[in-house]
Order: structure tokens, then C-alpha cells, then sequence
């Protein structure tokens, strides 16, 4: 439900408060104005926001400006671009563009960096523009990652536990590594070690709680 709204630079800032009564309230910002109300409902998804515009008597779809402009300078990989050509004639059969403007799409998508200009070549929204799924190898390394750091906490103590979790630390950054490559090196490089590190704590714990399992028994 909204609670606030205000107009400014040709911006809706737009302050929400959830109807489960809890004590946090989101703000978006949407890049033109918008005909809400203090008490209209609206509902948000992911990165969007819907509701029922009285104006133009029919629903609305936006996005959180902050949010999309974030979203939009995201690098793009090879993998994404390919990903993206392969849903053209699923587009023209839709309906959404006709065989003659595949094209010009084509040329545009093989021209861009970022998320913002793939999502303008196919006239988009950058929050509905879906690239390249994560490859399951990736996904798999990063659980098996896990899985040898709780082994490792689970059978030793202290120092030792924490070089027997290398192996596991080692996979789980390459993991991380791999799965973030709209990142720049440097970003993902710090993202992969800081993710491996915040990992010891949980891996730690349950290793411990294994330990004690079989201690009991």
C-alpha cells in the first residue's frame, strides 16, 4: 500500500508500507509522475511495480528507476548474447517484431556491452530482459565446494580444520568466480574471496553440529 508520495525533477518517489504490518518501508523512484495516492494499493514483483492506473483506466507496469539504472550497467558475457539471439524467433512468432526488424535487432544486440543497450535493442524493459541461466556445472562446484568445507570442520578442530577447508574454499571462489561474470575481474575477484570467507561461519557451524551428531552416538 503507498504510504507517501511526492513529485520532484519529474520523479515519483514513492514510499510503501506493507500490509503484513512489518516495520519496513521501501522506497522506489520512478522516472515520471505517477497518478498514486496515499492508501492505493499496488503490488511489486522483483523489480517491478503494478497497479491499476485511474487515469487511463487500465493496469501499469514500472520499474524502480535506482534499481534499473543499476541493473542496466551490468557487463554482458558472449554467453548472454547468444542467449539473447536465440529467443529472436520466439519474439517474431509472438508477435513482438516483425522478420524485417530482426536484423536491425541482430546488429544492435551484437553491439552491446551492457544489459541497459541489449535490453534497448530488443525495446525492453532492462528488468524483463532475461540473459544467460547460470551453468549447472557452476552450481554444482559451488555445493560440492560446501560440502568439503563442512567435512572438514566436521572432522577436525582449530588450525587443522581450517587447511583441510581450503580445498573446499579454493572451489568455492572459483565457483563464485564464474557465476558473477557481468562483474569486472577486480569485483569478482574481492566477491569471490568474501564469499568464501563469510562461507567458514555456516560450513563451521554445521560441520560442528555433524561432529557432536556422531560424538553422541
Amino acid at each position: 500500500m503507498v504510504e507517501d508520495v511526492t513529485f520532484e525533477g519529474g520523479q515519483s518517489r514513492i514510499t510503501f508500507e506493507p500490509l503484513g504490518g512489518s516495520g519496513r518501508r521501501p522506497t522506489w523512484t520512478v522516472s515520471r509522475p505517477l497518478p498514486l495516492r496515499k492508501g492505493d494499493l499496488v503490488f511489486v514483483r522483483a523489480q517491478q511495480m503494478s497497479y491499476f492506473d485511474t487515469d487511463a483506466c487500465e493496469p501499469a507496469v514500472v520499474e524502480d528507476a535506482r534499481r534499473a539504472a543499476q541493473i542496466a550497467q551490468r557487463l554482458i558475457t558472449e554467453r548472454d548474447r547468444q542467449h539473447v539471439l536465440a529467443t529472436l524467433p520466439a519474439r517474431v512468432a509472438a508477435g513482438e517484431m516483425t522478420l524485417d526488424e530482426t536484423a536491425d535487432v541482430r546488429v544492435a544486440i551484437q553491439a552491446a556491452r551492457t544489459r541497459g543497450e541489449l535490453a534497448d535493442a530488443l525495446k525492453i524493459r532492462v528488468t524483463d530482459l532475461k540473459v544467460a541461466p547460470p551453468r549447472p556445472g557452476d552450481l554444482w562446484l559451488l555445493a560440492i565446494a560446501f560440502v568439503l568445507m563442512v567435512g572438514a570442520t566436521s572432522a577436525a578442530e582449530g588450525g587443522r580444520s581450517f587447511l583441510m577447508m581450503l580445498p573446499g574454499l579454493l572451489l568455492m571462489a572459483t565457483a563464485v568466480y564464474r557465476l558473477n561474470p557481468d562483474l569486472e575481474r577486480g569485483a569478482r575477484v574481492l566477491l569471490a574471496v568474501f564469499t568464501s570467507l563469510v562461507a567458514i561461519c555456516p560450513a563451521g557451524v554445521l560441520g560442528g553440529a555433524i561432529q557432536v551428531e556422531i560424538l553422541h552416538h
